[in-house]
């Protein structure tokens, strides 16, 4: 974790604040305590507690030491959803439990009170259904590995049948991405399952629950001033086309005379990924097989675009060139 905020509000919870401060050194810490407690120079004085709560409340990580209620009522107004709200603990001011009290899974709270109750000798306090069953918990899986996924709902399923003790499928069609003995933990009999699961950048019937690595690159060419909603409908009509997720690309390339395409922006945008951009130099020392076009060698300098911006990119060009009303696309995989 980069962020995170400390909290106290007497003097001994001061004392485990201190403590907490250099326990967690590698990350940027923000530890603040009432004026009258302050006992470090790393300490910022508490003036209000609920601006300091909406100020960091994008920290990954907000840690309160004192009662629970405190924690509870300061967070209320900014709480909104398990994916994206922060870590938040509590840790009693003699400094005996941690308890995780938002994200435990997604957020890393449960792993966060399990590494301070290990540095301060305090037990931590563990809800989750699925740590205190022993069972495997998909958010968690899907957090270590990087991978996005595609329902709430589903995953949500999966922890209910594993707590009802309900066989679960999971496989991968990610080359190198093994989960056989997980398979065989999750299903033991190899049965016929209601519940699916699959790592894949690929898309399937909406009752699979699917985790999602980022491991497509596109490449995007299109005349100048194309229209925004038009490149997104025409790449989605691609992605959809060839059976990939859109939500596993990774980035947007392009040639750098691009950079300042609105089109293409918006789509890196919508995508939640970087758009990045090559010189026609770069594009040009490409090695490999593409289609090239004489009259876009002639305007930018290199014979194909996209081919080329996903090649620099990553090895493996899995979509050729497809092109439609002055806009082509291409995608790779890693």
């Amino acid at each position: 974790m980069k962020n995170i905020t400390i909290i106290s509000f007497t003097a001994k919870g001061g004392d485990i604040n201190t403590k907490l401060i250099d326990i967690l050194s590698e990350a940027n810490i923000s530890s603040y305590t009432l004026g009258k407690y302050l006992s470090d120079n790393r300490m910022k004085p508490l003036e209000d507690l609920k601006e300091t709560v909406k100020k960091h409340f994008s920290d990954d990580a907000i840690i309160f030491v004192g009662a629970t209620g405190i924690a509870v009522r300061s967070i209320a107004p900014y709480v909104k959803d398990k994916f994206y709200d922060p870590a938040v603990l509590v840790i009693d001011e003699l400094g005996r439990y941690v308890i995780p009290l938002l994200s435990g899974h997604v957020g890393g709270a449960n792993e966060l009170a399990q590494y301070i109750g290990g540095a301060l000798s305090a037990t931590p306090i563990i809800t989750t259904a699925t740590d205190i069953n022993g069972a495997f918990a998909v958010d968690v899986f899907a957090k270590k590995h990087d991978l996005f996924i595609s329902s709430r709902k589903l995953a949500k399923d999966v922890s209910a049948a594993l707590l009802d003790k309900k066989y679960v499928d999971i496989d991968s069609d990610i080359e190198g991405f093994d989960v056989k003995e997980l398979k065989k933990r999750l299903n033991p009999e190899n049965k016929s399952c209601d519940i699916k699961v699959r790592i894949s950048d690929r898309i399937y019937d909406e009752s699979v629950l699917t985790l999602i690595p980022k491991d497509l690159y596109i490449g995007v060419g299109c005349k100048k001033d194309t229209d925004a909603s038009k490149l997104s409908d025409f790449v989605n009509e691609v992605f959809i086309k060839e059976g990939l997720d859109i939500r596993a690309v990774k980035s947007v390339g392009s040639i750098d005379i691009k950079k300042d395409e609105e089109a293409i922006k918006s789509l890196a945008n919508k995508l939640n990924v970087p758009f990045v951009t090559f010189t026609k130099d770069e594009l040009n020392l490409v090695e490999g097989n593409f289609c090239e076009s004489e009259f876009v060698k002639k305007v930018v300098g290199v014979g194909n675009v996209c081919e080329r911006s996903v090649c620099i990119q990553c090895k493996n060009l899995i979509v050729k060139k497809t092109a439609k009303d002055g806009m082509t696309v291409a995608i790779g995989r890693e």
